[in-house]
């Protein structure tokens, strides 16, 4: 029974044990696959707002633009100081730098300034565009630094005369169009989809194309106008990716977020559960082998006590029996002792003292046989297996004989040994009642309820 209960606890504890843990990692891939759906809803709302800021600067700017360029294109001449000052009102900021006029002979005339020589931008080619917005393109005004230009053509009824347009400073566009979502540690970028280049880079400078990001479900869903999402690897680094088409030129927004950033609050949730879990697992393992210690003790405890004997501590009839049918062949010695008087003490003290003398014989006969199988088989019997050699065991007897007959109580034994376990305990049991019926024929009376010896 005892066995049955220790194996059903084990397997309980370790179900438990694997639900718990199945339960903790489902939770935490759980965990994260929220945090990567909640991010990627809030990069959609973030692409959304961004695209719309961004796109209302741009047709703002082109309102302008147009307004300015109409009454520009009413001059009869497009370097006349009526012209210089009218390009004059209009506001620059921090990312539209410069406005200037494109002229048909390919002259830069800046407002105020003296005109800038050219050889970057061709009338020609920008003039076939209509009106648009460049992609990257080397400033006229600022050495070494690319813009991207807004044209507006000037014209009358004789024609387009010129381009009115802006330069915009593509760093100062990203600042101004920073994002503030993951504590500002996002970053977008602006691509045009027919030409794959990346023409506002507010991410790595390292990737200047669609191409770059080696991708291809990315690339494949911004030249196909789609919105969506996606997860890229670059440089052993996991980013959060989302695009969306924006309705200026043939560009589209992209936002970009490492995954540690969004994951880390998921992350530190599953760190602190993975504590919490092996926590609980030490403390399930400490309670188990407590469990299992005291259950095991219990086992002992209670299999000692079924094989003891209450009163004299001494091995049980159960023991005996289990002992003699695991016995295997060999020469043994066995002492067979019996109480005299047991019943008459009994009748006349009270059981109390009869159990008191057979507690007094039963520590005398463990101070003699310390390492031998003493068993009490009998209210009065008392039966030792010894491999001491029969001279010894005979001495032996005797002193405990002399010992307890001194404190006026009395015993019969037979010592007998032999091969057969059998034969030798019968041996021995008739030469103790032979002994035992010469002590009560000296007392004058008969042995009660004993075997007949004289067979």
């Amino acid at each position: 029974m005892a066995q049955k209960f220790v194996d059903k606890f084990l397997i309980a504890s370790v179900l438990l044990s694997s639900i718990v843990g199945v339960t903790g990692v489902i939770y935490g891939i759980s965990t994260l696959k929220i945090e990567k759906d909640n991010c990627y809803a809030t990069l959609l709302s973030t692409t959304d707002e961004a695209c719309s800021k961004i796109e209302s600067n741009f047709k703002n700017d082109k309102a302008s633009l147009r307004m300015l360029a109409k009454v520009i294109g009413q001059s009869e001449d497009l370097e006349s100081n009526e012209v210089n000052n009218q390009m004059g009102t209009y506001a620059v900021n921090n990312y539209i730098t410069n406005i200037a006029i494109l002229d048909a002979d390919n002259k830069i005339l800046q407002s105020r300034h003296a005109n800038v020589e050219n050889n970057v931008i061709s009338f020609e080619e920008e003039v076939a565009k209509g009106e648009h917005i460049s992609n990257l393109q080397l400033s006229t005004f600022l050495k070494d630094k690319y813009v991207l230009r807004n044209y507006i053509p000037i014209g009358n009824r004789s024609g387009i005369r010129g381009l009115l347009f802006t330069e915009l400073d593509v760093d100062a566009l990203v600042k101004a169009w920073s994002l503030s979502i993951y504590e500002g540690q996002t970053a977008f970028c602006i691509a045009d989809r027919n030409t794959e280049e990346i023409v506002v880079n507010g991410w790595n400078h390292d990737y200047q194309t669609l191409s770059d990001i080696q991708n291809e479900e990315i690339v494949t869903g911004i030249k196909n106008k789609e919105e969506g999402y996606s997860e890229i690897i670059l440089n052993n680094e996991e980013y959060l990716i989302t695009y969306k088409p924006m309705n200026i030129e043939n560009w589209d927004i992209i936002i970009i977020v490492k995954s540690d950033i969004v994951l880390a609050p998921a992350k530190k949730i599953n760190i602190n559960l993975i504590h919490w879990l092996l926590s609980c697992m030490i403390i399930f393992i400490i309670y188990l082998i407590w469990v299992m210690r005291c259950n095991f003790i219990a086992i002992k405890e209670a299999k000692e006590n079924a094989n003891k004997d209450a009163l004299t501590g001494l091995l049980n009839r159960n023991s005996y029996e289990e002992y003699c049918s695991n016995y295997c062949n060999g020469k043994i010695r066995c002492i067979y002792i019996d109480v005299n008087g047991l019943h008459e003490i009994n009748n006349e003290k009270g059981h109390m003292a009869g159990d008191m003398m057979l507690k007094f014989i039963a520590d005398i006969l463990k101070d003699y046989f310390k390492n031998e199988k003493i068993f009490r088989i009998g209210g009065d019997e008392f039966l030792i297996f010894s491999q001491e050699a029969m001279v010894v065991l005979n001495d032996v007897m005797k002193n405990i004989d002399s010992e307890i007959t001194s404190c006026n109580y009395h015993i019969s034994y037979g010592l007998a040994e032999g091969v057969d376990l059998k034969n030798v305990i019968k041996e021995a049991e008739i030469l103790m009642y032979t002994m035992k019926k010469e002590y009560y024929e000296k007392l004058g009376k008969e042995v009660r309820n004993k075997l007949d010896v004289a067979d």
